[in-house]
């Protein structure tokens, strides 16, 4: 229930709006409990003579008040109800800003169809709770109040048999409230598995038909919808019991009322239209005791979701501007670019060094290549210079400067990155590879293609760079889609450039000719070439060798052919591949 006061916020932004509404739930509340008055004067003026005009007098009264209450109950509706969405419109704005400020090892550790769960199915559930909840909250609350009070105006004897089950009921919305949160958190993580699973499945559609793991997937899914559809039968069945037991409570108040105010009504001390008033009274409570259970379920429900967002919205980006001094420039310093015995280990393995005191420098403009077995840490000496992640020890420097002292739009501004999973959005050609391209800057759609070596590709589509693209760029080969995301990574002109095995999809010749494009086209630019191809690096200005984390040789191809280690044993082992694969 804690976690609910963290909407505190979205609350006091709309706080003007909601106390109007709440002002008109006590109308609405008003206006109903007094209405049965007038009705109960009919009824004893009919055994007063019988008066028309003074009973059709009361009976309009009666109907007036009734009407008035309608219309503050749709007002309460259209304040607080669409204030809700209002507010649900701001919480997913504010969910889905603070996951693009977490770093890259939150996503490494939680699925997307997790964050997808909780952002759908938790979020709804806490707008449940801001209007529903809240609306039906306070009705019920006036509700009682109103009711009470004019029931002890009355009699405050029957009052008192009328609310003989109040302790149970208590009790009763207790306990049956801590089993439906308990029920509804584990109902909303089994949503978050079948959503996980879906997405994924959904995604990697062809590798499952190609191994032929449909039946088996099939039956994964049946297995967790199962354990779904399990857990929402048993919230139903407690949520049905208690709802029936609520039920049976009101009822069952009457008949004490019902005993005590014909006693009195025989005594004398209470009129027939006392007791008809009475008893509407009584009937009024139904729906409050009834409401009772209704807004434990969605409280409940709402700090059950609340629980599982606040774990999200609690979580804090690793990699952050906190070191950037005030006052700084924005550009990305130019410079030579120095790794001081950089060393890094993954979060989810704190015990196995990834990099070991890499210290390297590269000056500005060159054409830098870093190969090395798989496992050996090329990815993650990239990953650490566009600080998707930062180092354990030592520090990395451009033009003098830490980049933990360079603000992150500014350092990846000036990295144009191609990671080595290729990712194109649902969208044009055009769109995909001016994506992120700011305020005109850098090269245009069309030289950008050119040195990527796409245009004669794309220029062959009936739509040219207009071609819409399926999900993640299907309906394009993989070379295309290498060299669609380095056109992305072009049209920045960003100073640095980062290959990270970016040119495996693409025949040998191609290869040479993007290089080639880069060498003429952008010369000043550096060039940070990760490869397992010897043909791709032999040009580079220096080639960097990286074994279980650390370097093992620095030099030009020339010289590193020399030394006769491990990248001459990598080159030999190229040439027998190659020429086995011209023999077959």
């Amino acid at each position: 229930m804690k976690n609910l006061l963290a909407l505190k916020p979205y609350l006091m932004r709309y706080r003007r709006t909601l106390a109007w509404g709440v002002v008109c739930v006590v109308a609405t509340n008003f206006f109903a409990v007094a209405a049965p008055r007038f009705l109960g004067d009919a009824i004893d003026l009919m055994g007063k003579g019988f008066p028309i005009g003074a009973i059709l007098s009361r009976s309009a009264l009666y109907l007036l008040f009734a009407a008035l209450s309608g219309v503050t109950l749709y007002l309460v509706r259209q304040l607080i109800i669409v204030t809700s969405r209002h507010m649900e419109y701001d919480l997913k704005n504010d969910y889905y800003a603070h996951l693009q400020t977490l770093s890259s090892s939150f996503y490494d550790r939680t699925g997307s169809g997790e964050l997808i769960s909780r952002g759908t199915n938790d979020l709804n559930a806490v707008r449940d709770f801001l209007g529903p909840g809240i609306m039906y909250s306070v009705n019920t609350l006036c509700r009682l109040i109103f009711a009470v009070g004019a029931m002890v105006s009355i009699s405050p004897s029957l009052t008192l048999l009328a609310l003989l089950p109040a302790p149970l009921l208590s009790w009763s919305v207790y306990r049956t409230g801590v089993s439906i949160q308990n029920r509804t958190r584990r109902i909303q993580e089994n949503y978050a598995s079948i959503t996980n699973l879906v997405q994924e499945n959904i995604s990697g559609i062809r590798i499952v038909r190609n191994y032929n793991r449909e039946e088996v997937e099939v039956g994964r899914f049946g297995k967790l919808n199962r354990e779904y559809y399990d857990n929402n039968l048993v919230l139903t069945r407690v949520q049905a019991r208690f709802m029936a037991f609520l039920t049976a409570l009101t009822a069952l108040s009457l008949i004490p009322v019902v005993w005590g105010g014909g006693l009195n009504v025989m005594n004398g001390t209470m009129t027939v239209g006392g007791i008809a008033q009475f008893v509407m009274y009584v009937a009024m409570l139904s729906w409050p005791m009834i409401s009772i259970g209704w807004v434990t379920n969605i409280v409940q429900k709402a700090a059950a979701a609340q629980t599982r967002l606040r774990e999200i919205f609690d979580t804090k980006p690793e990699v952050t501007d906190e070191n950037v001094e005030p006052g700084r420039g924005e550009e990305l310093p130019s410079g030579e670019i120095v790794f001081d015995r950089v060393s890094f280990s993954y979060p989810s393995q704190p015990d196995k060094r990834v990099l070991n005191g890499i210290s390297l420098s590269i000056e500005p403009g060159t054409k830098v290549a870093i190969v090395g077995a798989t496992g050996s840490g090329k990815s993650t000496l990239v990953n650490l210079l566009a600080r998707l992640y930062d180092p354990g020890e030592g520090r990395i420097t451009i033009g003098g400067r830490d980049i933990r002292g360079i603000p992150l739009s500014s350092l990846r501004r000036g990295v144009g990155f191609v990671p080595q999973t290729n990712f194109l959005f649902s969208d044009t050609i055009r769109h995909n590879i001016d994506f992120g391209r700011a305020g005109g800057n850098g090269l245009d759609v069309i030289e950008a293609s050119r040195i990527a070596m796409l245009y004669d590709d794309v220029a062959d589509f009936p739509e040219g760079f207009d071609t819409m693209l399926g999900e993640k760029g299907i309906n394009l080969s993989g070379g295309q889609k290498q060299r669609t995301c380095i056109a992305r990574a072009l049209c920045w002109n960003p100073p640095l450039l980062v290959l990270d095995d970016a040119l495996s999809a693409v025949d040998t010749a191609t290869e040479a000719r993007i290089f080639d494009g880069l060498l003429e086209k952008l010369p000043d630019t550096t060039v940070v070439l990760i490869s397992h191809r010897i043909s791709t690096v032999r040009n580079c200005d220096r080639i960097i060798v990286l074994h279980e984390g650390a370097i093992a040789e620095i030099g030009t191809h020339e010289e590193l052919l020399q030394n006769g280690s491990f990248y001459a044993d990598l080159y030999t082992q190229q040439l027998l591949e190659e020429e086995i694969s011209a023999i077959s």
